[in-house]
């Protein structure tokens, strides 16, 4: 149909070559063709490009970096800027789709106006011998599609404890993805991605689907989120309070809500991770928001993390007699 909507799936490849047959696969074996899926190599020293080429469909094109970026971010920048579609799908290399995800994609572009960027998906959990479907979309988008504005994406995200949004499940314009300003390239190691959903949502609104149309292995080889700690201030914070303040009382105390979050997120993570949590991390945690987040912040800025696990447990216990 001429009218159809355009799709080119940008998949970043930096030595993933396990998985990348399994991408790709799921990319030209829609039920919906693609126009076109550009692999950007960010100097793989696997056999992950060798197993590119050996695929003979014309809709494949190869962009090779001279130096690998953290988080696939340039890899993703210099797809997009590539691209000849409309829409750009993201598809990492260690991930999968359903046969339908494009048919997805383009039955949302088709209910798209000129106030939409962008389009996400519902998506599950692979870890190999369990597929864990994630709960959140039900809660978010009960209707089975849902449009958001700026404010709504971020108390959804408020809702489930979480972005909304993730990479594999992700499609948006090419031209509200360079108005957003793109990946942060060069400028964070994680928490790229999350911060140019935020930006997008900004710039423009969004169509969500609660179908599910992608799925996340966790079994995969070389992933970013086991290798890069997150003892640090989220970079997506940054941006957040560079928003501030935007004119309307309601939308400056969302905005901070969620930099509460992704800060308690983040020092979570880093306490599970290393056992502690570096000061950086909680600057510019508002307290009055959420006194019970920040007692457990300065519980694990002070106490050994076996301290603050018998900690958390007798408060589990008293909550339950009570």
């Amino acid at each position: 149909m001429s009218n159809a909507p355009t799709v080119t799936v940008v998949i970043p490849l930096y030595n993933k070559g396990l998985h990348i047959d399994r991408a790709l696969h799921a990319a030209l074996t829609q039920t919906v063709q693609v126009n076109e899926v550009i692999i950007v190599d960010d100097a793989s020293t696997d056999d992950g490009i060798a197993r590119v080429r050996k695929w003979q469909d014309p809709r494949i094109r190869i962009i090779e970096r001279n130096e690998p970026g953290p988080g696939g971010y340039a890899a993703r920048n210099a797809g997009i800027e590539a691209a000849s579609s409309e829409w750009i799908a993201f598809l990492d290399a260690d991930d999968s789709w359903r046969p339908f995800a494009i048919e997805e994609i383009h039955r949302l572009a088709r209910q798209a106006d000129e106030k939409v960027g962008s389009l996400f998906m519902a998506y599950d959990r692979d870890y190999g011998d369990q597929i864990v479907p994630m709960p959140s979309f039900a809660k978010i988008i009960p209707q089975g599609i849902r449009r958001f504005d700026f404010n709504s994406f971020v108390r959804a995200w408020l809702d489930v404890g979480h972005s909304p949004m993730w990479t594999s499940a992700v499609a948006a314009r090419r031209s509200t993805l360079i108005k957003a300003g793109l990946f942060p390239a060069g400028r964070c190691k994680r928490g790229g991605d999350k911060d140019l959903w935020l930006r997008l949502l900004w710039t423009a609104d969004a169509i969500a689907s609660a179908r599910s149309t992608a799925s996340y292995h966790r079994d995969s080889i070389n992933m970013v989120t086991k290798t890069i700690s997150m003892n640090h201030y989220p970079f997506l914070c940054k941006t957040m309070k560079d928003l501030l303040p935007t004119g309307d009382v309601a939308q400056d105390r969302l905005i901070r809500q969620l930099i509460n979050l992704e800060i308690f997120t983040s020092a979570k993570e880093a306490y599970r991770n290393e056992g502690r949590i570096v000061s950086a991390v909680y600057e510019g945690f508002d307290w009055r928001l959420d006194l019970g987040r920040f007692a457990q912040i300065y519980a694990m800025r002070n106490l050994p993390k076996k301290a603050f696990s018998m900690l958390r447990t007798l408060k589990s216990m008293a909550g339950a007699r009570s």
